[in-house]
């Protein structure tokens, strides 16, 4: 009886490639990172999409780093892209001369020529989520080729990461980036509609990192301990290299609500037997999260008794100016001035969009234990 031919071995399906590299020349490694995402931008049209949340300086790692964004432009431009737009929509509601807002991060220099404002009317996303049914995007959406996307390296007090997916949320114009938040009100359904969001972008995206300065800490993206990181993350997949950041940071990826939804919906992987890390690749040492509650299985338990637990900002009155950006920019309007800013907490949502717009960082997020305490106090 002749013998039956064994099946042939299944190959094992190839892992997504991030590039971790430490950066000693700028140039060289922009050079490196754009090549390993191999993507040809002949005649193309690209969307440069830093992190610009608000008006800090480079220095306070907020926003993308201005040095970083010049050596993209400028290999953009000798790899023939057609267009090169950096653009990106501000926290907060801001009409018309967004350059001037934003002159502070260096980023509008350091575009030379190719920054956009983006006040023109948006264009409509259509969504399938249980939240709502379409966001506002920025109209060049639907014209760019390709989206570079451009985070930085931060802690985010709701979302304990803000990475390549929490960055594309920028694509939304500031004032109703506020208003989204009235839809989810925890951080695990702010995690959903995060991905509803970033599923739904029709463009390619790929992904350059800024780990150049990071910052964590509780009062992330717009007010955390500013680190040195000296790396950037290249890759192709958004979810991958988020989960890379999440290791580096010293947290199991699927810990993050984010990331985790991210996974299940078939967006990338996050486990690190399923991602190709390639380069400079390592933990920073004390690196702090805004929180423990929300990672983890407990994430789901800490979302039903949220009421409780939710971190309600407190405002320190020796660093307030009185420029009442916090109430203007509260989409619950539970902020009012006399004089000082005064916070409802019935009608506080913890979305923390004070704290991120707050230009003296006087709006502060408390520990999970502070909050329950101020919560036990108020009722």
């Amino acid at each position: 009886m002749p013998a039956v031919p064994s099946a042939p071995a299944r190959s094992a399906a190839p892992k997504e490639r991030v590039l971790v590299r430490r950066v000693t020349n700028l140039n060289n490694a922009v050079t490196e990172a754009l090549d390993f995402l191999e993507y040809d931008f002949t005649n193309k049209k690209v969307w440069v999409k830093p992190n610009l949340l608000a008006p800090h300086p480079p220095e306070a790692s907020v926003t993308t780093d201005p040095e970083l964004i010049r050596q993209v432009v400028r290999q953009l431009k000798s790899r023939a892209a057609k267009e090169i737009w950096v653009a990106d929509n501000p926290g907060g509601k801001l009409h018309g001369d967004i350059e001037t807002y934003i002159a502070p991060t260096g980023v509008v220099e350091a575009s030379e020529g190719c920054f956009r404002n983006l006040t023109k009317p948006p264009e409509i996303l259509k969504l399938n989520s249980r939240f709502i049914s379409q966001v506002p995007v920025s109209h060049i959406m639907f014209e760019a080729d390709v989206i570079l996307d451009m985070p930085v390296f931060k802690t985010h007090a709701l979302t304990l990461l803000t990475g390549a997916i929490k960055n594309l949320f920028g694509t939304i114009p500031g004032g109703q980036k506020m208003h989204i938040h009235t839809f989810a009100k925890n951080a695990v359904e702010f995690a959903e509609l995060l991905i509803d969001i970033f599923r739904a972008i029709p463009t390619p995206i790929i992904n350059i990192m800024d780990a150049l300065r990071g910052m964590d800490g509780q009062n992330g993206p717009g007010g955390g301990r500013v680190l040195k990181i000296g790396k950037i993350l290249a890759a192709h997949n958004s979810t991958a290299m988020d989960a890379v950041m999440a290791l580096m940071a010293g947290i199991q990826p699927v810990q993050i609500p984010l990331l985790r939804i991210a996974a299940e919906h078939g967006l990338g992987p996050i486990q690190s037997d399923q991602i190709k890390i390639i380069g400079d690749f390592e933990r920073i040492k004390g690196f702090r999260l805004p929180s423990r509650l929300l990672a983890g299985p407990a994430a789901g338990i800490v979302a039903r008794i949220y009421p409780w637990f939710r971190r309600q900002p407190i405002l320190k009155k020796n660093l307030c100016i009185r420029c009442q950006l916090c109430a203007k920019n509260c989409p619950v309007h539970a902020i009012s001035m006399n004089p000082f800013p005064t916070i409802n907490r019935k009608k506080c949502i913890s979305c923390y969009c004070c704290a991120e717009t707050c230009p003296t960082h006087a709006m502060v997020v408390p520990t999970h234990w502070r909050g329950l305490i101020n919560n036990i106090i108020s009722r």
